[in-house]
């Protein structure tokens, strides 16, 4: 792997603003080499992930996370190429949880789609198969364990009808 400085990174990141726009990319940072994050509005995200794949051979996805921000969700893709991680956010909002797939442009999110989908309720549109992954057949529909809505004892009514902890007799 040649060596490659955080001038070249931050031409990536504001070749990609310049592409888009600061409206439909923002909040960008280059925080050191081979780092790089940016938040992206979900109806671009497809357009962003096909320039950054075709244009800068970001062609590897590490994983996709979500997270519960409090006033809405976020999805984070982890792009790789090259060993430069490339950390796009997208805001997504609590009464509309869904996210364009990216399934057919990058194939290995067809598992971290249905992760996401499963543990904070982000549905991947476009999806070839949707269904759970990691939550059990029987899981209630609608309870996602890591939105913040749940605490420990709600959650554990909903999923099995009991009560548990230290102040359960």
């Amino acid at each position: 792997m040649k060596k490659v400085s955080i001038k070249e990174h931050t031409k990536v990141v504001e070749d990609l603003v310049k592409e888009f726009g600061d409206e439909d990319v923002y909040n960008t940072k280059v925080p050191r080499a081979y780092r790089a994050f940016a938040h992206v509005n979900r109806e671009k995200l497809r357009d962003v992930v096909k320039y950054l794949k075709e244009e800068h051979g970001f062609v590897h996805i590490t994983t996709i996370t979500g997270v519960d921000m409090g006033e809405n969700y976020e999805v984070v893709y982890h792009l790789r190429s090259e060993g430069f991680c490339f950390s796009l956010k997208v805001p997504v909002p609590k009464d509309d949880p869904k996210v364009p797939s990216i399934v057919d442009i990058i194939n290995g999110a067809v598992l971290y789609e249905r992760e996401v989908n499963d543990i904070i309720g982000v549905f991947p549109e476009g999806h070839p198969d949707p269904q759970r992954l990691i939550l059990a057949w029987d899981w209630p529909d609608g309870v996602h364990p890591l939105r913040k809505e749940w605490d420990v004892q709600t959650l554990r009514e909903k999923v099995d009808g009991k009560k548990w902890g230290k102040d359960v007799e």
